[in-house]
């Protein structure tokens, strides 16, 4: 998984944030669409930038077109005022198709089908998917389960490899040295300076 591409795609959701959180068409009146759309679009361009220097065009189309889809789907759905709804898909503007919700699925199986396609397009979809997109099947919940489930197999979830953190006490523990040692020392100490004044003694002549 890119960090640095996944940083942008968090970011998109980011900046959809104040939409799904508005809970009154009133407030969401009040979200500027036209600036959220303008910062949703130049997002996208920066994600195709940095993934047609890393993949194909191919690779970054498949990338990019799911995500553009699942903006558009997110702002009609929440928008249920129509005179609200100044958003010109970004679907239509970046890839002039207007039907998202069908081709979305097109690709999902056409990515699918081929076993060298990027993982990082199994990802997004598995991604946008999960995050609420249904497209053609809005009435069909089933099918996107079906198709989030065949997504999983694809995807690499690479195990963790570090080890276990060691509580502060139980270091402190491996370093304690054990009180029996501070008896055992204490009374070797008094036996080496008893013997040792029990031999001074029996040495010593007066002057």
């Amino acid at each position: 998984m890119n960090q640095e591409l996944w940083t942008k795609i968090a970011s998109i959701n980011s900046f959809l944030s104040p939409l799904r959180e508005a809970n009154t068409q009133s407030t969401i009146s009040m979200i500027d669409l036209v600036e959220l759309r303008s910062r949703l679009r130049d997002q996208l361009e920066d994600l195709k930038a940095v993934i047609t220097e890393l993949y194909s065009e191919r690779d970054a189309y498949f990338v990019l077109f799911p995500l553009a889809a699942h903006c558009d789907e997110i702002v009609k759905m929440l928008i249920l005022d129509a005179q609200h709804l100044d958003w010109p898909p970004l679907q239509q503007e970046l890839y002039q198709v207007a039907d998202a919700g069908d081709l979305f699925y097109e690709l999902l199986d056409s990515a699918l089908s081929k076993p060298d396609t990027l993982p990082l397009v199994y990802e997004v979809y598995y991604f946008c998917l999960q995050d609420g997109f249904c497209g053609r099947y809005s009435v069909n919940p089933k099918r996107v389960e079906d198709y989030l489930h065949k997504l999983q197999k694809f995807i690499r979830i690479q195990p963790l490899t570090t080890e276990p953190l060691i509580s502060a006490a139980k270091k402190r523990s491996y370093f304690r040295i054990p009180k029996y040692s501070y008896y055992a020392g204490s009374i070797f100490l008094l036996a080496s300076v008893y013997f040792l004044l029990i031999f001074m003694a029996s040495t010593w002549q007066p002057m």
